[in-house]
């Protein structure tokens, strides 16, 4: 599944169907960050973790500045989500 963790966006296999929720809601609120620059969908991820399938956390991102760096990346994850989103 798709993670953004420590300034990357990486597919990462996750422990269990409660990390992966965990994990489609923080990718909802990314998708809801980025084109507003509101960034209170984020707060309630801040300090979260998910869980890969051998037990190693990684931290969910939430600085809106990593978040708009990996976009203007050119990381096609991103641009699957502004299509969601246009």
């Amino acid at each position: 599944m798709l993670v953004y963790s420590n300034g990357e966006a990486r597919e990462i296999r996750l422990r269990d169907f409660d990390q992966a929720s965990l994990n489609s809601r923080h990718l909802a609120a990314v998708r809801a960050y980025l084109p507003s620059g509101d960034a209170s969908p984020l707060i309630e991820f801040e300090g979260l973790s998910v869980i890969d399938a051998k037990g190693k956390a990684h931290p969910l991102e939430t600085n809106p500045n990593e978040l708009h760096r990996i976009a203007a990346a050119g990381d096609e994850h991103f641009l699957e989500i502004y299509k969601l989103i246009i």
